[in-house]
């Protein structure tokens, strides 16, 4: 069962719902937004205002949600020991290449993103941290691939789809174990377009108390081509600082 179809995701899906619409929502259309029998959505609408998480007006009959969830994200965030260990170092990172960085982990079957820190140009690639990435067209997906012992990289290999996200997306199996082979052995893994297009993004794997994470760089394929040396300069870098133990 996928995130979309379980009951238990319903509250998150609302409030995602809510971060999409941007405006106070009636029951009718709060259960139209989650695809849900207006039964349902009142008992769930009703447990989240019991709880102090929605508040509704009571001429309108709109409801919105108060800023207890955004208090417990932000002390959740505050303390995440991974994403507080990259933090300067992408931060230093992304000023240093100009585009956006972001830090990436294996999860089950796909590349979850932990953190982004974005270019500030007009012209950027954007992500939001919680994006979910397949590994075989994705930098920081091949990464995960490339980096995993022989047999795990086999089962992981074994049970992908590869659907072609794009033109460029390399969907024969060969051909994409001959990419992770050759970026392995450079140290960086690239995409040209392969997940989004005109897109192109580096990654370089780092070892945290045992565990493979990856940063990207990922920006415009022609802004990035053109600097693509000195964005895997920087990237390998600080991915040398990096690798370490945290607590």
């Amino acid at each position: 069962m996928n995130f979309t179809d379980a009951s238990s995701t319903r509250a998150v899906r609302l409030f995602e719902a809510f971060a999409a619409v941007k405006a106070p929502q009636s029951l009718s259309e709060i259960a139209g937004l989650l695809d849900t029998p207006l039964s349902t959505c009142h008992g769930l609408v009703k447990a989240l205002q019991d709880g102090g998480y929605l508040y509704a007006n009571a001429t309108s009959r709109r409801h919105y949600p108060t800023r207890r969830l955004l208090q417990i994200a932000e002390t959740i965030a505050a303390y995440d020991p991974v994403v507080a260990f990259f933090d300067r170092h992408m931060a230093e990172l992304r000023d240093l290449t100009s585009e956006t960085v972001i830090l990436g982990a294996l999860q089950k079957d796909a590349v979850v993103y932990l953190s982004v820190v974005e270019s500030r140009s007009s012209i950027r690639y954007s992500a939001q941290p919680g994006d979910m990435k397949p590994l075989h067209s994705s930098a920081l997906g091949k990464l995960m691939l490339g980096e995993a012992p022989p047999r795990q990289r086999e089962a992981l290999l074994g049970a992908l789809s590869l659907d072609a996200i794009t033109d460029n997306t390399l969907t024969d199996v060969e051909r994409l174990r001959d990419d992770l082979d050759a970026a392995r052995g450079r140290g960086v893994y690239i995409t040209r377009g392969e997940n989004v297009a005109e897109v192109m993004a580096i990654a370089a794997p780092v070892r945290v108390a045992g565990e493979i994470y990856g940063l990207a760089v990922a920006g415009p394929h022609m802004r990035m081509a053109g600097k693509q040396d000195e964005v895997q300069e920087a990237l390998l870098a600080s991915c040398s600082r990096i690798g370490g133990d945290f607590r």
